[in-house]
């Protein structure tokens, strides 16, 4: 296990699947909300979630996490996006798509800064909603106009729109067709005749950029319910390397100074100790590497935190065992029983300890949010794995080193009193 779980570390920068918190990025928190038209419901909350990962997708963004957080909240994590703004306002889109007749009092205006305002004044700028978007079957940003290089998207409806777009042309000809996007009005071209072929343009565009958001969240569809941001969160690149850095360094020396105390105060069993908090680190690792690559889990700042305090958890477990040992000792028994019998009253005292963290940890994985499910994750696969190293390593270790170690000075080993040399 422990050869495989060093095959898994290597490249250590590679080797974990690491979190926005230590890569850095955004990290967005939506929550739904009824409004008088349309309720909340599990079936629209699927729905966001897919229209959400479908935008994210488009983006090209490497390693995305989108999540369910209780009934009404999405988390979106986006590891190493170039434009957090622009993502942020991509995602949080509505992308309502109608087109609306013009209506003749106020064809005349070409403005269509103008046609907004007088709109949101509550002035009856448009006739009823004609056609929506979700009969668009896809949408592409390119350039366009009369010189070729206006911003454009060029819209194809599926054979439903195709055929209500072909009607709606046919009878309103010399009419304008507002296309609204999100209650806006982008753009208003007069029809010159019907468009039997389902296919149209949205012009008007300030920028290539804006049109690629537009051809983007119309080929994803419309969010289906109100989503409000609760937390926005956006962490830098360096930040995120340095709170990597720094999460390392203090496991380190957290390690470092738990092996400097066994081996001082245990002497020839801190030792034994020292190896095998050595062996647990490399396994822990090696897991939660696999546990990225094979299963996706993220390792975050919280979850670097469970680690390290499962490094004192896994020593103190050596200790109730070295204890049980020097108990035995103490009663006049050889080394050889000590151990044996020492090894099993301290296994059950830390076994029985660890469940009981595990159990707590449970609780704290299925009901807490996602950062403190991350901490309760990695303290569950240390706990774990601290019982593995004691089964087979340390019980192994002690074993050996009663059989093959004729011990004459038992302070090599443990500081105890008196104790007997024969076997």
């Amino acid at each position: 296990m422990i050869g495989l779980s060093i095959v898994m570390i290597f490249p250590i920068e590679k080797s974990a699947k690491l979190g926005l918190d230590l890569r850095g990025g955004l990290q967005v928190t939506y929550e739904a909300k009824d409004s008088p038209e349309v309720k909340v419901t599990e079936e629209r909350m699927q729905q966001a979630e897919f229209v959400l990962n479908q935008r994210v997708n488009a983006l090209g963004v490497a390693e995305p996490e989108i999540q369910r957080e209780g009934a009404r909240n999405i988390v979106v994590q986006l590891p190493g996006v170039k434009d957090p703004e622009g993502a942020k306002r991509l995602l949080g889109k509505p992308a309502v798509l109608q087109f609306a007749i013009v209506q003749d009092a106020y064809a005349a205006i070409n403005d269509m800064a103008v046609l907004n305002k007088q709109k949101s004044e509550g002035k009856p700028v448009l006739g009823p909603v004609e056609l929506t978007g979700d009969k668009i079957n896809s949408a592409e940003a390119t350039f366009g106009g009369q010189i070729g290089a206006q911003p454009i998207v060029n819209m194809t409806f599926n054979d439903e729109g195709a055929v209500r777009f072909g009607q709606i042309t046919a009878n309103n000809v010399n009419k304008r067709l507002a296309i609204v996007l999100d209650d806006k009005i982008i753009t208003a071209p007069n029809i010159e005749g019907a468009i039997p072929d389902g296919k149209a343009i949205i012009e008007g565009i300030d920028s290539i950029d804006e049109a690629k958001e537009i051809a983007i969240v119309l080929n994803s569809g419309s969010i289906p319910v109100e989503l409000d941001i609760l937390e926005y969160r956006r962490v830098g690149a360096t930040l995120g390397s340095e709170a990597l850095r720094e999460g390392v360094i203090a496991g380190i020396v957290g390690f470092m100074l738990v092996a400097i105390y066994l081996l001082f105060y245990y002497q020839g069993l801190g030792l034994i100790t020292w190896l095998g908090i050595s062996a647990y680190a490399i396994l822990v690792w090696g897991v939660v590497a696999a546990m990225g690559q094979f299963y996706g889990w993220t390792l975050t700042l919280p979850g670097i935190a469970g680690l390290i305090i499962s490094i004192g958890i896994a020593a103190d477990s050596k200790i109730i065992i070295f204890e049980r040992v020097k108990e035995e000792m103490r009663e006049g028994k050889t080394f050889r029983t000590a151990v044996d019998s020492g090894f099993w009253h301290g296994f059950r005292t830390s076994l029985d300890a660890d469940l009981v963290t595990m159990l707590v940890m449970f609780v704290l994985f299925f009901v807490g949010v996602s950062q403190i499910r991350g901490f309760a994750l990695a303290l569950i696969v240390g706990l774990t794995l601290d019982i593995v190293i004691m089964l087979l390593f340390t019980r192994s270790s002690l074993g050996l080193l009663a059989q093959i170690w004729p011990i004459k000075s038992p302070k090599l080993l443990v500081r105890v009193g008196k104790v007997r040399q024969n076997a």
